[in-house]
């Protein structure tokens, strides 16, 4: 059902039909000044489309001009522009920048393997069985330290390190 004011409207450009005239009509009763208003809107629109249309000289200008008054009044463009500046406002920063450190310690966790707890072997565990010497002037001994996992080959008697085995 139309609104009051549209059918208003309708009646006052012409556009309603037989049926719709007179309940519209009847409803008017109650709206004195709306036939007064009819009158001058029709005296109105007779004025206008008595007058010549002027021939505009640079059209493009003026709807040029036309839309940037419209864009300025339009308090839309302002908040979409407000909403662009602020899109890395202080509460966004500091979620974005939480976020990125949830990431980082996710792949952390997962990529980078763990230490092995203590007293655990280790995937390249070796162990010394036997240990002799070639020469039997030099004697050997291994030495084990659990809280270090450590083996140490320990060598007494030799006279030298050959060059081959010096620290570089």
């Amino acid at each position: 059902m139309k609104t009051f004011e549209e059918r208003l409207t309708a009646w006052i450009d012409g556009q309603l039909t037989g049926p719709e005239i007179v309940a519209f009509e009847k409803e008017l009763a109650a709206h004195p000044e709306a036939a007064a208003e009819r009158a001058e809107a029709r005296k109105l629109g007779d004025l206008l489309r008595a007058q010549p249309v002027p021939k505009l000289g640079n059209d493009d200008f003026f709807n040029h001009q036309l839309m940037q008054r419209i864009a300025a009044e339009t308090p839309r463009a302002v908040e979409s522009e407000q909403r662009r500046a602020s899109f890395w406002s202080l509460p966004r920063l500091v979620l974005a920048g939480a976020a990125c450190l949830l990431v980082t310690l996710g792949l952390f966790q997962t990529l980078i393997p763990a230490g092995l707890p203590p007293g655990a072997k280790s995937d390249y565990y070796a162990e010394v069985v036997e240990l002799w010497p070639g020469d039997p002037s030099i004697s050997a001994c291994t030495v084990y330290s659990p809280k270090d996992n450590v083996t140490v080959v320990w060598l007494e008697g030799l006279d030298y390190i050959p060059a081959s085995y010096a620290l570089k």
